[in-house]
């Protein structure tokens, strides 16, 4: 894997064309609203609308103070943390937020053989969700699958509100990191106890 911005695909593609547009034109988090609020409803019908939310998603992980690398088209990025926590990334679309928990699980199983880690709960599943989220199937669906210490899922504007607060200084990266690991499947409670929306 390659960190983002050393590129790691083909300097002719769509992704690292937008991934560059990315890290030239949007140096705060409140730049990635617009794109976000273009895309996100579009999400599920288009697969260069979803290659462009996954580089949205992982331009916030910047600004969350962490690391994202991606394999080139591949469907999840990796994020990692100062002190070692990895996080594999995936953007679901809200109606496929409870399917989503199994291909997650098996993406981390194969991400544990290749990453150095002293403890599996190192490495944790993000599903970050574009749309509406339903916390009550997305707990019954973790739980179902025993997943509750390996996978969580948060809002792109959950996960957007807290890169704010990061970017802001009023959250440090490993509190985030914290936030985005809750006692329940879903993020966006954590986030919304630290802070009222900063934009919306």
């Amino acid at each position: 894997m390659t960190l983002l911005a050393d590129g790691g695909v083909n300097a002719d593609s769509p992704r690292l064309y937008f991934r560059t547009h990315l890290e030239q034109h949007t140096t705060k988090v409140v730049d990635l609203v617009w794109f976000l609020d273009q895309s996100i409803p579009k999400f599920a019908g288009s697969a260069e609308v979803r290659l462009a939310v996954e580089e949205l998603i992982d331009r916030l992980g910047v600004f969350l103070g962490l690391a994202p690398t991606r394999d080139g088209d591949s469907d999840h990025g990796v994020w990692s943390s100062p002190d070692g926590a990895y996080f594999l990334v995936m953007a679901v679309d809200a109606t496929r937020g409870v399917p989503s928990v199994s291909l997650g699980l098996h993406a981390r199983d194969r991400l544990l053989a290749s990453i150095a880690v002293t403890s599996e709960d190192q490495l944790s599943c993000l599903h970050v969700v574009c749309g509406t989220a339903n916390e009550r199937l997305l707990n019954e669906a973790v739980q179902l699958r025993r997943a509750s210490r390996h996978l969580r899922f948060v809002t792109v504007d959950a996960l957007m509100q807290l890169a704010g607060l990061v970017e802001a200084g009023k959250v440090s990266t490993d509190q985030a990191v914290a936030v985005l690991r809750p006692p329940s499947a879903l993020a966006d409670s954590a986030v919304a106890l630290l802070s009222p929306p900063l934009w919306r």
